[in-house]
């Protein structure tokens, strides 16, 4: 009896949360309670089939096989100008840094410093990417919690345009590699304001370690103390916070000028914007689940826009104006920039059906989609877009393992095997976070109305094991 009261009162709970959200969405803007292909600049033909650029989905599928991820270069160049241009409208020296770590693919990479960005790196396999794509030291920035030795002195040699110290200990490896080539290296301090993140990363404001940090970097000569970064977090959908942590960000900067006399030239203020179309879940997510509710998909305008962030970090640094030498900012959009410019295409395998549920079982899993353990992607059929989405569904993936769970409740059209789905908002943390768990990662291909170009071969057996010892070894009788 426990059991069933507590089952109908979570009921009557998520009834609730349903009706005010359903009504909040249809009174705020109503053209986002459902959301559409259009958002991420796919397009439905007149039969009903998913398309970018001209060139449906299933094709796609048909002719490079799947998984396949699929990039638009023309919606990645949008999403980078129409994040820049409300900055650059309100403050006359700013610059975006490409995040290596949210999608670390050359061919992404390349267009969008082809735009002007720099790179935003926090490992010596980034710091070796982004030298392999053309970038001089001067347009790489270094951060990170843990930097090894090796990765420092690249970055010294290479003349980083900025190290943001992230612990004391890296100062004096980065001094004495300085002094040891001969040249002074432009360092910063990454701090922890009272809002964000903390833990393993920065150094507090608050509790006198960041001005500790820059009084030991003021005292070597091969030093130029010339930044400070923040990054409070991922996903960030509340403008206040992030000022709250720029308020507190330039009352340290002014301490630092009247004790020290440190004027700074660059304020990395990081990034973690979030994403209109994706959502992060919560712990309503799962008891909707687990009573076969359908999870909501976002709502776009509970996103601030790039503008309403401009704005407020224009006005935050509006004091410079009075000695009209302003900073330079940079900012590190990563999921913000290539979240909606890349897509998932998978093929369904197998389909089971039980107790009114379709159970499709995709050709790709856990090993390929892991943000979707933490987020809500909007997912598409290829074909039949048009028709209802009346057909609830559990999507799995094909791994030996309980938890290769990619969604649960979902509605969509009756699929068959062999159909495909595409999961949208695919480019921010998927490549990063996919492994060969049994299967080979994906290929990687970019469409535009020039057609299809290929930025990654999908990975092969033997490229799995190239590393491994495939002799005789352990092998009966040897």
């Amino acid at each position: 009896m426990l059991r069933l009261a507590k089952s109908f009162a979570k009921r009557l709970i998520i009834d609730w949360r349903l009706y005010r959200e359903r009504a909040r969405r249809r009174a705020g803007a109503p053209e986002f309670v459902g959301l559409t292909p259009d958002l991420w600049g796919y397009a439905v033909d007149r039969e009903g089939y998913l398309a970018v650029h001209g060139v449906r989905a299933t094709e796609l599928v048909a002719r490079f096989g799947s998984p396949l991820h699929v990039v638009s270069p023309p919606w990645l160049r949008k999403t980078l100008d129409d994040f820049i241009g409300p900055f650059s409208a309100r403050y006359p020296r700013v610059r975006l840094a490409t995040s290596y770590k949210t999608n670390p693919v050359p061919g992404v990479l390349r267009l969008l410093h082809d735009c002007g960005t720099y790179a935003e790196v926090i490992s010596e396999f980034e710091f070796w990417l982004a030298e392999r794509l053309g970038l001089p030291g001067e347009r790489i920035i270094v951060n990170g919690p843990g930097k090894n030795r090796s990765l420092l002195t690249r970055a010294v040699r290479a003349g980083a345009k900025v190290i943001n110290i992230d612990s004391p200990g890296e100062i004096d490896v980065i001094a004495a590699e300085a002094e040891r080539v001969g040249r002074r290296q432009a360092v910063g301090v990454r701090v922890v304001t009272s809002v964000g993140w903390s833990s393993q990363f920065g150094l507090s404001i608050q509790a006198g370690d960041a001005l500790a940090a820059f009084e030991r970097i003021k005292g070597f000569p091969s030093l130029t103390p010339t930044a400070v970064h923040l990054h409070i977090g991922t996903g960030l959908k509340k403008v206040s916070t992030y000022e709250r942590a720029i308020r507190e960000l330039l009352e340290f900067t002014a301490v630092l000028r009247a004790r020290l006399g440190i004027e700074l030239a660059l304020y990395d203020l990081g990034g973690g914007f979030g994403v209109p179309t994706v959502r992060a879940g919560d712990v309503w997510d799962d008891r909707m689940i687990a009573l076969g509710y359908t999870v909501p998909d976002a709502f776009p305008p509970d996103c601030p826009t790039a503008a309403e962030y401009a704005e407020m970090v224009a006005r935050s640094f509006a004091g410079f104006a009075a000695s009209g030498s302003f900073p330079e900012i940079v900012l590190e959009p990563g999921r913000a920039i290539t979240s909606s410019a890349q897509t998932l295409l998978l093929s369904v395998l197998a389909v089971k059906s039980s107790g009114g549920i379709r159970r499709l079982i995709m050709d790709g899993g856990k090993n390929i989609t892991l943000p979707l353990a933490w987020e809500t992607h909007k997912i598409f059929p290829g074909r039949a877009v048009t028709s209802p989405f009346d057909t609830k569904c559990d999507l799995y993936g094909p791994l030996c393992h309980p938890g290769d769970i990619l969604s649960q409740n979902l509605l969509l059209p009756r699929l068959e095997v062999g159909d495909v789905i595409a999961i949208m908002d695919a480019g921010a943390y998927f490549i990063p976070n996919q492994m060969n768990f049994s299967n080979p990662r994906p290929q990687i291909i970019a469409v535009d109305s020039s057609g299809v170009r290929v930025l990654r071969r999908p990975e092969s057996f033997e490229d799995i094991v190239q590393l491994d010892d495939m002799g005789h070894a352990g092998r009966p009788g040897s």
